[in-house]
């Protein structure tokens, strides 16, 4: 079956039903008509200019006209890249250098923003932005004043190696990463994962993450639509929207929830009441968790109260969904279930030989849905062998029945509240502060984030840290999003290095959790007040 015919089957399967549900609005959209309103927008950025193969920058955030915009994009055959409205305005720049998009659609909230970076922009206007409000430029997209798709094909001359989407995520790279998937892989993972997990029509996702990343974007909206779910969609999570998570979930009877471990951590401690317990487990029947490290004391804590059973996987950016497991799987913890049919896992030491099962070594997949490949520096994909084993820089190990079980991390990212972030990217900023000779950026355990930052600065000769902390995190401030800002500072006289002078991170961090008299099981209660904690 084709890619044209996937989407006109669940069209035609699932016209009447609904698709999408947007809190903010209360507007409840049918497959059928979130397919016109798909084909009119896509042929209306034709007219535009946009184009099979052109790359569109997507600055918007969560709502029911951004997955109107991103099927629209799909259906035309446009590489979608989305840009987070909360990145800093360096990052933004970066990615809209990077990947050179024909224009970026934007809200008219934040058109002055990304307009600023120097790149065309058009905005679209919002639920939260009706027409004829102050900033609305007559060119602006309106959905609801959008005109006929007569003629339009969806997906027309698409194949399978088209791109959808270019996704950046920070790694351990200074500069948020470009990579690029294919429409057909895409598809091809999202079906296979949800058949796996018994996912169909009668799922309901809440939408809480942001579609500017993987998980808003695949894992609760592509992969519905697939199957002929629904999705409600919410703003991001945060603590604040904690306190109505519960009540908005019930009240548009979702049953299924994707969890990052920090959103678990934040609904635990914020939750005074017993409605979420009840809704529950009278109601939820799926309930996935992923995007970071789980703690087994964070999911037993949340599946006691709340009465469920939390189903973990493995995947990562690069290579999508790579296991799948059961809510009768293994209990053991770091079990993240088995491969999906046509993927391969394999265990290897650092010299890449095969490690015998049973023991650890760096997690490495052989999989048909592996990322097209990274761009460069100057905007170019670099495609990646398909056919060759990726190695994710995560440990693990495989027992006798093929079952993966994750037992750490080998790649220098800090992971706070489910978000990659890059220790250099932090760095960098931090070595343009007046006092500092040389930084390095290590984490510490965090009862809600999973992962908190650390700055251990070394000071030039004759500056203390009290002297300087104000401008320092003033410069933290303006360089850094505030998912980067650190949450302690600490000085140091010399960092630990290795033979050829590469900071040894570990025995850094170690010696940070000394001086924070923390144990490797302790963790932060509370990010720090403003300003930040001083460690000298």
């Amino acid at each position: 079956m084709t890619i044209r015919e996937q989407v006109l089957s669940v069209v035609q399967e699932n016209g009447d039903r609904p698709f999408v549900i947007d809190v903010v609005s209360g507007r409840e959209i049918s497959y059928a008509e979130f397919h016109h309103l798909a084909c009119a927008l896509a042929v209306d950025l034709r007219r535009r200019g946009l184009r099979r193969g052109d790359r569109l920058g997507v600055m918007v955030p969560n709502c029911w006209e951004l997955a109107v915009l991103y099927f629209a994009c799909i259906y035309l055959g446009a590489t979608i890249v989305p840009i987070n409205p909360n990145l800093s305005m360096s990052d933004v720049r970066f990615i809209v250098s990077s990947c050179g998009p024909r224009f970026v659609v934007t809200t008219v909230a934040l058109h002055d923003r990304i307009a600023s970076v120097g790149v065309d922009t058009i905005s679209i206007v919002t639920s939260h932005e009706q027409s004829g409000s102050s900033g609305i430029t007559i060119d602006a997209i309106d959905l609801s004043a959008l005109g006929d798709a007569e003629g339009f094909n969806p997906f027309e001359d698409a194949t399978p190696s088209d791109l959808l989407v270019i996704v950046y995520t920070s790694g351990t790279t200074a500069k948020p990463k470009g990579l690029a998937h294919r429409i057909g892989s895409m598809f091809r993972n999202a079906r296979a994962f949800a058949a796996k997990q018994g996912i169909d029509a009668s799922a309901r996702f809440y939408l809480t993450l942001s579609m500017a990343y993987m998980g808003g974007f695949y894992n609760i909206l592509i992969l519905p639509f697939l199957y002929g779910a629904s999705v409600v969609i919410d703003g991001v999570f945060d603590a604040r929207s904690s306190l109505n998570f519960w009540d908005r979930a019930k009240r548009h009877n979702a049953n299924t929830l994707w969890f990052a471990p920090t959103v678990m951590s934040i609904l635990l401690k914020m939750d005074r009441g017993h409605a979420g317990e009840e809704f529950c487990r009278n109601s939820v029947r799926h309930t996935f968790v992923g995007f970071a490290p789980l703690s087994v004391k964070l999911k037993e804590d949340f599946e006691a109260r709340y009465g469920v059973r939390l189903i973990e996987n493995y995947g990562l950016s690069e290579t999508l969904f790579v296991t799948a497991r059961s809510h009768t799987g293994y209990l053991q913890p770091g079990y993240v279930g088995d491969a999906l049919p046509g993927i391969e896992l394999r265990i290897a030491a650092d010299d890449r030989s095969a490690v015998p099962t049973g023991k650890d070594g760096e997690i490495q997949i052989l999989s048909p849905d592996l990322m097209a490949g990274y761009l460069d520096d100057s905007g170019q994909l670099i495609e990646v062998d398909p056919n060759a084993w990726f190695s994710t820089g995560d440990y693990g190990r495989l027992d006798e029945q093929g079952a993966l079980f994750v037992t750490g991390r080998k790649k220098d990212i800090i992971i706070r509240g489910g978000v990659n972030i890059s220790p250099a990217a932090i760095e960098e900023a931090l070595l343009h502060a007046r006092g500092i000779a040389d930084v390095a950026v290590v984490s510490v355990p965090h009862e809600l984030y999973g992962e908190d930052i650390v700055a251990v600065l070394k000071l030039e000769s004759g500056v203390e840290l009290e002297s300087i902390l104000d401008a320092v995190m003033e410069h933290a401030k303006l360089s850094l999003a505030a998912q980067q800002q650190p949450a302690r500072y600490m000085a140091i006289d010399e960092f630990p290095r290795t033979a050829n002078g590469k900071v040894q991170k570990v025995q850094l961090r170690q010696l940070v959790l000394n001086k924070l008299q923390m144990g490797s099981g302790t963790m932060l209660r509370s990010r720090a007040p403003d300003p930040a904690k001083v460690l000298d």
